[in-house]
């Protein structure tokens, strides 16, 4: 499930930011459907994640020897699920206050709107995107620090057992 959410919210916020760039047009109606789309495939594949995060037996939390770093690696992996569920509660706001779901999935015909910045959800999607964006980048260091650094073969633990 890891890296299965991991190209999720790598295609869905390339999507986003390409699709930001996009006037408000209908040919723009198509990339939203496929944005929305991974949104939501995102939201279920992250609460799958965690029921089976908490319902399975866990390894144990990789330690650095430093209690500090240790503390903020268990709060960014708890900080990252809750920025992909902020995401995915924003877009669904944002896409219910501008009525996205009947213009891009109900066939409204009905104009996208003109800014969708002209909603509150919108400024929360704007801002938990590269908060995530840079957690991200932090837990990608904190991976590679504990691989080549630690050397406690850290990457091993995320594929599949034998």
């Amino acid at each position: 499930m890891h890296w299965l959410v991991v190209l999720l919210i790598a295609a869905a916020f390339v999507l986003g930011k390409n699709m930001s760039q996009l006037p408000n047009e209908p040919s723009k109606i198509t990339p939203l459907a496929i944005h929305m789309t991974l949104g939501i495939i995102t939201l279920l594949a992250v609460v799958v994640r965690l029921i089976a995060r908490f319902r399975l037996p866990q390894p144990a939390h990789a330690t650095t020897g430093n209690a500090f770093l240790d503390r903020l690696g268990k709060l960014v992996h708890y900080a990252l699920y809750a920025l992909v569920l902020l995401m995915a509660v924003s877009g669904i706001s944002l896409s219910m206050q501008s009525g996205l779901m009947t213009i891009v999935f109900g066939g409204s015909g009905a104009p996208l709107p003109a800014d969708f910045f002209d909603f509150t959800a919108r400024l929360l999607h704007g801002f938990a995107a590269p908060s995530l964006l840079l957690l991200v980048g932090l837990h990608i260091a904190a991976a590679l620090y504990h691989q080549f650094i630690l050397k406690d073969n850290l990457l091993a633990r995320m594929w599949h057992a034998k």
